[in-house]
């Protein structure tokens, strides 16, 4: 071969491969279930123990730890939480964990941030998202799109408007630190329904 095929091949092969690692990649279904989120959690420190409940069925999505723990304290449910829903009802999530300095619960976003720490997998960085009312559209890669960089996630999610019905694309990136920025990249469909929830 010739100086200058090897010189092409390099350069083609050097292009295609930055092209391909530029791709966004569709985010599974499965992303979609908040259960799934969870249950990656990796938290951003020692625990002995924690889980994480729901309030609407009171159900323990997680559990990790010695649960014997839990007897030394006397424990009472949070009156507040994160992913406050059930409208027009009131319930949300919260977590109990108890590491060396303790009891503690985790009970609004800023402290669920703290929680998981650093960002070590794709569903972390969806639930950062999600504390910040983005959720991942099934049907379609502006809202429901990532990919994973040097620094962390790169991912296109949607924020949703039930009234007037209105898909807005948002760019949300997040670093394995936590920091995260996010900015609108327009409204990509709007149906003229009002859904009320």
């Amino acid at each position: 071969m010739t100086l200058k095929t090897i010189l092409t091949i390099t350069v083609l092969t050097t292009f295609l491969s930055c092209k391909q690692n530029s791709r966004y990649l569709r985010i599974e279904k499965k992303f979609t279930d908040r259960e799934q989120l969870i249950n990656s959690i990796l938290p951003n420190k020692t625990i002995l123990y924690w889980k994480y409940v729901e309030t609407s069925s009171n159900k323990v999505v997680k559990e990790v730890g010695d649960k014997k723990l839990l007897s030394s304290y006397k424990i009472e449910e949070p009156n507040q939480g994160f992913f406050v829903e059930c409208h027009p009802g009131f319930c949300y999530s919260y977590i109990i964990y108890i590491d060396n300095n303790g009891l503690n619960f985790v009970t609004d976003e800023k402290t669920l941030l703290n929680f998981i720490g650093k960002i070590d997998n794709i569903s972390e960085a969806i639930l950062v998202g999600k504390t910040q009312g983005l959720w991942i559209d099934k049907e379609n890669e502006k809202g429901g799109s990532y990919k994973k960089t040097k620094k962390g996630y790169e991912m296109n999610l949607l924020k949703y408007n039930g009234c007037p019905e209105t898909y807005e694309s948002v760019f949300f990136e997040i670093n394995f630190n936590g920091y995260f920025k996010m900015k609108s990249n327009g409204i990509y469909k709007k149906t003229g329904n009002c859904i009320v929830s």
